[in-house]
């Protein structure tokens, strides 16, 4: 099981460029990719996107592309020199055109930003991609695994809180034929009060004040969240897609909590009930960042 959130790097060097690859991810309903990443290389955003479904599912996902140019030894310049030449020539023209005086100074060329963007048109597109894509392949294999940790995480903390629920559910379910009996003769004493002692059919008494007390009878609930407890179980078990599924069997435990507490009418039994569901719901908050 993956968690929704992680973070990876991926860091190549191919000559005289270094690419530099991070993703992160937070919770969302469904899988949505977004790239911070230069001009220059956003024709090969397809392709990427392509290799980072293959193993993401869900999640907004964020991919961050740095592509830097190294210096090397022989003192070659990490400036475009196609950009220098332009803005050169650009700062010229308006310069005459407006007939501005003084000199074009290095500072009204720093000005503009990509001057020292690394220019990829001389660089082999098919060899740039490759590394390009290895570099991606890099920082996902950080993030699945940071994924992968952060999903332990999650599964042993629902656990915990599982085997609360179950221990919890157990002690509702020896009490919970206690309090049909006390409701039955409640019911039976109140009945006979009401009638002031009149000859009345004991049988059909007893058998009417037993459909009422089986009101509050939460065999059945108590049933049906045992299985959801086991059906969660098996499904933390699979090894994607498990937060919908996840997420849908809480609805079910929580539906059967809420019956339950309306149905009884013991305090004690009550309050456990609340127990489970708070555990229900911090539960629920574990499976929204479950991919």
């Amino acid at each position: 099981m993956q968690s929704m959130t992680g973070y990876g790097k991926g860091q190549v060097s191919a000559g005289n460029l270094e690419i530099i690859i991070e993703i992160k991810s937070v919770n969302n309903r469904y899988l949505d990719i977004l790239f911070r990443m230069p001009s220059m290389v956003s024709a090969f955003e397809t392709d990427l996107r392509k290799l980072i479904k293959k193993s993401v599912n869900r999640g907004k996902v964020s991919v961050f592309a740095e592509i830097k140019q190294t210096l090397n030894n022989d003192n070659s310049s990490a400036i475009n020199e196609d950009k220098l030449n332009y803005y050169y020539n650009n700062l010229k023209a308006i310069k005459e055109k407006l007939a501005l005086s003084g000199p074009i100074e290095i500072s009204h060329l720093l000005s503009f930003q990509d001057l020292f963007e690394t220019d990829i048109s001389r660089i082999d597109e098919a060899e740039f991609k490759q590394h390009l894509i290895k570099s991606v392949e890099l920082a996902l294999e950080a993030f699945n695994a940071m994924r992968l940790k952060e999903g332990q995480h999650l599964i042993d903390d629902m656990t915990v809180r599982l085997d609360k629920i179950e221990a919890i559910t157990k002690q509702v379910h020896e009490k919970a034929p206690a309090n049909v009996r006390a409701e039955f003769e409640k019911l039976k004493n109140r009945v006979n009060e009401l009638l002031d002692n009149q000859q009345v059919d004991n049988d059909r008494l007893e058998q009417e004040i037993a459909l009422i007390s089986d009101k509050v009878d939460i065999t059945e609930e108590l049933t049906r969240m045992e299985s959801h407890i086991g059906q969660f179980r098996q499904t933390l078990k699979r090894d994607k897609e498990l937060g919908k599924k996840l997420t849908f069997i809480l609805q079910e435990m929580h539906r059967e909590a809420n019956t339950m507490n309306s149905k009884t009418t013991d305090i004690k039994i009550s309050h456990l009930i609340i127990q489970v569901k708070e555990e229900i719901e911090k539960i629920r908050e574990q499976t929204q960042n479950i991919e």
